[in-house]
């Protein structure tokens, strides 16, 4: 009888130690539920998301990637409950570094971003076939760029906050051609 016990016993311990030594090397796994109706499924430290997760929201807002410390952190997806989908990098909770977003009409930006806003260099490419390569800043069009229309319209040149702005080459669909300077997306002359 003591010898099947010590069987017995010897086997739980073993089991528990085998399980726990599993538990450790996948990480701390966790799934977290808060009060206003989030969930989190994912590596936790400290109390915090941290490592690899999921979190969905209420609302339908979801986010499939890395966390540090409470923020989303590293290399993520987020998709909103509005129809845009981002895939790319994020830093302290905010879309920084390279990654492309798609809205639910099909638009798509591949680019950088700083800050949650658009900004270095990046292409937008409109559902309705417009295109804008060029630099950003702030979320809106800003240094130099190329944009073109479905109508085989181009625009080589200078904007500011998301108009032409400064020195560039407007060619129209029948090939004509204004060089010279734009104020507030208006050619004003050479």
């Amino acid at each position: 009888m003591k010898t099947r016990m010590f069987q017995a016993t010897t086997f739980i311990i073993t089991t528990a130690l085998f399980l726990t030594s599993c538990f450790i090397k996948q990480g701390n796994i966790r799934t977290v539920h808060f009060d206003d109706g989030s969930k989190y499924v994912g590596e936790v430290k400290d109390g915090m998301k941290h490592g690899y997760g999921k979190m969905s929201w209420p609302n339908g807002n979801q986010y499939d990637g890395y966390w540090e410390y409470d923020a989303m952190q590293g290399k993520g997806v987020f998709t909103g409950a509005d129809g845009k989908r981002y895939e790319g990098m994020w830093a302290k909770s905010k879309r920084n570094g390279n990654g492309v977003e798609t809205d639910k009409d099909g638009s798509r930006y591949d680019g950088n971003w700083e800050d949650n806003k658009r900004s270095g260099q990046g292409t937008l490419t409109k559902d309705n076939g417009e295109t804008y390569t060029g630099e950003w800043k702030n979320g809106e069009k800003n240094g130099t760029g190329v944009y073109t229309w479905p109508d085989g319209s181009k625009y080589e040149g200078v904007f500011k906050d998301g108009k032409r702005h400064g020195q560039g080459v407007m060619t129209g669909p029948d090939g004509t051609v204004e060089k010279g300077l734009f104020l507030n997306d208006v050619f004003v002359g050479k």
